[in-house]
C-alpha cells in the first residue's frame, strides 16, 4: 500500500518551502530513508516528514514513492534532485564566501586613488593591511581626480582617495592630510638648496606644467588669481607624475603636490612655495552607503596612517 503525501487543509495554503525544506529533500534522497535523514538533521521524524510534505504540496508534484517498506525518488523527483542540488551547493558557496568576507578571511577591496598619492601614501598602508588580512585582495584604480570621483559615484570603487568631492552632496568626504604644492627641481638646480621659493621668482626659470585638463592646474590657477601670470611653459602634460620625469631630465622646474615628489635622496627635490597653496587629500565614499568589512578595515587604517603622518609633520 502506498503512503500518499498529506493534503493541505481547505483554504490553508502550504508554507513556502525554504532552504531547510530543500536540504531535507536532498538528504532524504541521498540516504533513501526519512528516519536516517531526520536523524542526520537532528529532527524528529514527524517534523522531517512535514518538511517533505510541504515541499511536495508547494511544487504540486510527488517527489518520493513511499511504502511501509521502501522509498524511491519519482521520475520528477530525480530531475528535481539534480537541479536543486546544484542550486543549494551554489548557495552554500555564496554564503561561505560572504561569511569569509565578513570575517576578512577572503574578499577584496577596491580603492580609487589619484595618481600622485598612490606611490607615496598607499604602500605602507597596504603593507599593514596585508599583515592583518593576508587573504583579502587590495585592488587600486589609479586615475585623475575626476576619474576617481566617477569610480566612487558609479560604485566601481568601494571608496576613493581624492582632493575633490568636499562640496559634493553625492559623497561623504573625510579629510586625511594637507598636501602643499611645492617647486620640483633637480637637486643640483640653483634653487635646489633653497628653504623656500616665492611664486614671483618662478618667472626666471623654464617651466613644465600640467594642462588645464588637470584639476591640479585649476587649483593652482584659482589660488594665484591675484598674482602676475606665470610665463608660457616649455612643455605641458596631462599628469603630474609625468612632470617629475621631465624635471629630472632637465627640461625645467614644475609646480607639483608634495606627495608627487620622490622621497630623498633623489634627483628631484621639492621646495616649499611662498605663499603656500595647499590641497586637502581625503577619503570619499558614496553618501549614505555602508562600506564592506574589507573596505571599512582598510579605511580605518588609512585614517590612522594620515593622523600619524600629520603628527610627524607637526613635530618637524
Amino acid at each position: 500500500m502506498q503512503v500518499k503525501p498529506a493534503a493541505a487543509k481547505a483554504g490553508t495554503p502550504a508554507r513556502s518551502p525554504g532552504l531547510a525544506d530543500l536540504r531535507a529533500f536532498i538528504r532524504a534522497a541521498e540516504l533513501r530513508s526519512f528516519a536516517a535523514a531526520a536523524k542526520a538533521l537532528h529532527l524528529s521524524l514527524p517534523a522531517f516528514s512535514r518538511r517533505i510534505s510541504n515541499l511536495e504540496l508547494r511544487l504540486g508534484v510527488r517527489l518520493f514513492d513511499r511504502t511501509t517498506r521502501s522509498m524511491e525518488l519519482t521520475q520528477l523527483g530525480s530531475r528535481f534532485l539534480r537541479e536543486v542540488t546544484t542550486v543549494v551547493d551554489d548557495l552554500d558557496r555564496t554564503l561561505l564566501g560572504l561569511r569569509d568576507a565578513a570575517q576578512l578571511e577572503a574578499g577584496d577591496v577596491t580603492i580609487g586613488c589619484v595618481l600622485s598619492a598612490v606611490h607615496h601614501f598607499l604602500p605602507p598602508v597596504i603593507d599593514a593591511y596585508r599583515e592583518l588580512h593576508p587573504n583579502v585582495l587590495v585592488r587600486i584604480i589609479e586615475q585623475g581626480a575626476d576619474g576617481v570621483f566617477a569610480s566612487v559615484r558609479h560604485g566601481e570603487a568601494d571608496f576613493g582617495i581624492n582632493y575633490i568631492g568636499m562640496q559634493e552632496s553625492e559623497v561623504a568626504f573625510t579629510p586625511l592630510l594637507n598636501d602643499p604644492y611645492v617647486l620640483a627641481c633637480r637637486a643640483d638646480h640653483a634653487l635646489g638648496a633653497r628653504r623656500t621659493v616665492r611664486w614671483d621668482e618662478l618667472a626666471a626659470w623654464d617651466q613644465v606644467r600640467v594642462s588645464q585638463a588637470s584639476r591640479n592646474r585649476v587649483f593652482i590657477d584659482q589660488a594665484l588669481a591675484e598674482l602676475p601670470a606665470l610665463p608660457r611653459p616649455v612643455c605641458e602634460v596631462r599628469h603630474v607624475s609625468t612632470l617629475i620625469g621631465l624635471v629630472e631630465a632637465g627640461l625645467g622646474v614644475a609646480i607639483v603636490p608634495q606627495l608627487a615628489v620622490p622621497p630623498r635622496p633623489a634627483a628631484v627635490v621639492g621646495i616649499p612655495l611662498e605663499p603656500p597653496v595647499t590641497r586637502t587629500i581625503g577619503l570619499i565614499q558614496r553618501a549614505g552607503r555602508t562600506l564592506s568589512p574589507a573596505a571599512d578595515a582598510f579605511a580605518q587604517l588609512l585614517v590612522a596612517a594620515s593622523r600619524s603622518r600629520s603628527r610627524k609633520t607637526r613635530r618637524r
